[in-house]
């Protein structure tokens, strides 16, 4: 998965949760200055992100990924091997 995919497909999860319009998620949408994020909120994302795609992401608190694109990279990388 390429991680303009990986934008879409966790943008696309951030709106199930909240009244969020997917066009005003980019990569660089902070998840806690721009949408409020917390622990929890990081949790639930990161389990609808298992549930969606399978992987389960080695990340222990929303300060590892701090904007869409940072988690959309975790992701790509993880379903990539780390390889483009």
């Amino acid at each position: 998965m390429t991680e303009e995919k990986a934008v879409e497909v966790i943008s696309a999860l951030i709106c199930r949760g909240r009244p969020i319009h997917p066009a005003s998620i980019s990569p660089d949408t902070n998840l806690v200055d721009d949408l409020g994020f917390d622990s929890l909120d990081a949790a639930e994302l990161l389990a609808s992100v298992h549930k969606e795609t399978g992987q389960q992401l080695d990340v222990s608190s929303v300060k590892d990924f701090h904007t869409v694109g940072g988690l959309a990279k975790k992701l790509s990388d993880s379903l990539t091997g780390g390889r483009k």
